[in-house]
């Protein structure tokens, strides 16, 4: 189980994850991290404070920008990782996005 704080910590995390991106093959350690963390905020969301998930959203479009930028990119970090995540944005996103 996940504080409100160490979730917190993980959102930082992610945004930061997504801003140092690379869709290079040898970012796919670094990818799987943001993965986890992103997996990790998925199933204890019901934890932040609306402030947190406000800036979860932003991240998550961000994630998804980042997919349709380099989807055509096929390395394992793009392909596995950033796909994931993108599957998670969308998916928390999917209100917004209809």
């Amino acid at each position: 189980m996940y504080t409100a704080k160490q979730l917190k910590k993980l959102l930082k995390n992610y945004g930061i994850g997504l801003d140092f991106f690379n869709p290079d093959e040898d970012y796919w350690n670094d990818a799987s991290v943001t993965y986890a963390e992103r997996r990790i905020l998925e199933e204890n969301k019901y934890l932040l404070s609306e402030e947190d998930l406000e800036l979860l959203r932003k991240y998550d479009l961000k994630a998804i920008e980042l997919y349709e930028k380099y989807k055509n990119i096929n390395t394992y970090t793009v392909k596995d990782w950033l796909a994931d995540i993108a599957k998670l944005a969308k998916s928390n996103l999917s209100l917004q996005l209809k």
